[in-house]
């Protein structure tokens, strides 16, 4: 079995989402003239079409048949502010969200832009227009409005409306993607195959310009490559074979570029056994509806493996202005290998001491020590008789439990001393793929993968509630006078309070935790920059306290980055 990518389609995608609406109504030419019943000029700009839902604001292509346009809306919308709703479809003179009730004032209207495909012939949305009457509706499907009407003459002209811009296609991103990706894009594709078929619904050739991407999603597009299921069974069965074989193989080729089975690409176990059953030489006649099962059991397998493998880097530097480190870090482990699997369980803190020479250095000295011993007698030992996996086991009573002792030892010393010492602290407990993560001050987490960088923590400081209340922004924040006023540490007070999360880490993900000497000189796009384009979370680590040392070092700097992934998965997950 063979599936080659086809070239981008030349005509647009044909998938329907509303039924016919037509306008009789002649429009003039741009020259005023009355056009010829055989005309196709094209429309000009500041035309409405669709009964005056869209106006023309551009003509980006004209043909003897077909022509496209940039349009508008005409009918604005007002986007709700709050980041949690995103409701868009709220009106003119309305003063609050009508999804979540959040207010309106001062939110600028919206008008939305399309792609508009304008055909002299209905041929090429004929089975657009027969998919439309089915009034089909799923996750996987990338639906388009349809309608005609007749601006010029007596004939109808027959209309597309388009995401602009477009998302790729399959046929357009690079070969091979990551194994753990395609998996995903199988699950979804498989399961809006079946919700066609169960609508009577196939394709006459699956190919990779049938399939939309946008980043994690993935969708079926261009349905005038699309058939009715014939009314015979037999057949019909058929067809649907036909169309889980072809899905099979536009998922092999994305994953490994090769078009043929089995492929000289090594995959891993999971998705190899995904392939064998839709594509091997035993391969099952099986439906769309198992594929998706399939494809999903692999992408869980990929993603939240049993056996963990954990790659470990770490760095500090007393920066380039101060003669004295006042930072600590720490990161202890064990990984106990039992009946071929693994189950690490690991600490990693970083703490930003402060007060000056012996006060800062010593009170996250402090802090640091006391964790460490705390996880020595009472964790390491639990984890060496399974009692670490018990049901009675709280990671975060243990980790909040291990911060109030630091905070106890800091605040003793403190009062006994007579110093202003006190450390800011972001501590993690990883046990097999999930991280209890917690922090005190401005030190913090981040998760770094393909699709971006994340923090995961919010600051306990000033410029941070000036930015939640809007106002300064993050970039004002790294110069502001009173960026370095925390209200939260350990050592200040008698008991601190600390802010918890939880973290589950897939393979590719990395976790890093920093003191403000990272984040205050570098930028999170540097960061996941700099991470992601490094072999190893130690030359990551380097690399990132290299960065804030060269642009200005004034600071000390501290970074771990713990890697998660498994020997099998680490590089194949996207």
């Amino acid at each position: 079995m063979k599936t080659k990518p086809s070239a981008p389609p030349t005509q647009p995608p044909a998938i329907l989402e509303e039924t016919d609406s037509r306008s009789t109504a002649p429009m003039k030419r741009p020259d005023g003239m009355a056009a010829s019943d055989d005309d196709f000029q094209a429309l000009p700009e500041g035309a409405f079409v669709g009964d005056e839902a869209y106006y023309i604001a551009s003509l980006r292509t004209e043909g003897t048949d077909h022509n496209v346009y940039g349009v508008e809306e005409a009918r604005p919308i007002f986007p709700c502010p709050n980041p949690e709703c995103g409701y868009l479809e709220n009106s003119a003179g309305e003063t609050i969200c009508a999804s979540c009730g959040t207010s309106l004032n001062g939110v600028m209207p919206v008008h939305r832009r399309h792609q508009l495909h304008e055909y002299r012939d209905s041929a090429a949305v004929t089975m657009a227009a027969r998919v439309t009457d089915l009034g089909l509706s799923h996750p996987g499907l990338l639906l388009y409005r349809y309608f005609a009407e007749r601006p010029y003459g007596r004939h109808d002209r027959h209309y597309l409306v388009l995401p602009d811009p477009m998302p790729l296609l399959a046929s357009q991103v690079p070969i091979p993607q990551k194994v753990g990706r395609v998996l995903g894009w199988g699950a979804q594709l498989a399961d809006a195959l079946a919700y066609l078929h169960d609508h009577g619904v196939g394709w006459q050739q699956v190919a990779p310009d049938h399939i939309a991407l946008r980043e994690r999603r993935a969708m079926w597009i261009d349905f005038a490559g699309a058939q009715m299921l014939s009314s015979d069974e037999s057949q019909a069965a058929e067809q649907r074979a036909r169309d889980v074989v072809g899905l099979a193989s536009v998922m092999l080729y994305l994953a490994t570029g090769e078009d043929s089975y089995p492929p000289r690409a090594s995959l891993p176990e999971v998705a190899t056994a995904v392939f064998d059953r839709a594509l091997g030489d035993k391969a099952e006649v099986i439906t769309a509806e198992a594929l998706a099962e399939a494809f999903k059991a692999a992408v869980a397998a990929i993603r939240h493996p049993t056996t963990v493998h954990l790659r470990v880097g770490r760095h500090t530097d007393v920066g380039m202005v101060r003669d004295l480190n006042e930072d600590s870090l720490l990161t202890l482990e064990l990984d106990r290998v039992h009946r071929s699997i693994s189950r690490p369980i690991g600490l990693y803190v970083v703490a930003d001491g402060m007060g000056g020479h012996s006060a800062g250095d010593v009170a996250s000295g402090l802090a640091i020590n006391t964790i460490a011993e705390k996880m020595a007698t009472h964790l390491l030992v639990p984890q060496l008789t399974d009692d670490i996996n018990s049901e009675s086991f709280d990671p975060q009573r243990w980790l909040a439990e291990a911060i109030q002792a630091a905070n106890r030892a800091v605040y003793a010393h403190r009062q006994s001393a007579g110093t202003n010492m006190g450390t800011t602290l972001v501590a993690a407990i990883i046990i097999g793929d999930v991280a209890h993560i917690a922090n005190v001050g401005d030190s913090r987490a981040y998760l770094i993968n393909d699709d971006g960088i994340r923090q995961i923590t919010t600051d306990h400081s000033l410029v941070e509630r000036l930015i939640a209340m809007g106002q300064i922004t993050p970039n004002e924040a790294r110069t502001h006078p009173q960026r370095n006023v925390i209200y939260r540490t350990i050592g200040d007070k008698e008991e601190a309070e600390a802010d918890f999360f939880v973290q589950r880490l897939s393979p590719g993900d990395s976790l890093l935790l920093c003191s403000d000497g990272l984040s205050g000189k570098v930028e999170d796009e540097e960061i996941w920059r700099l991470v992601q384009s490094c072999r190893s979370p130690q030359e990551a680590c380097e690399r990132l306290v290299q960065a804030a040392n060269d642009n200005g070092g004034d600071d000390n700097v501290t970074v771990i980055i713990v890697q998660a992934g498994t020997r099998e998965t680490t590089d194949q997950e996207g």
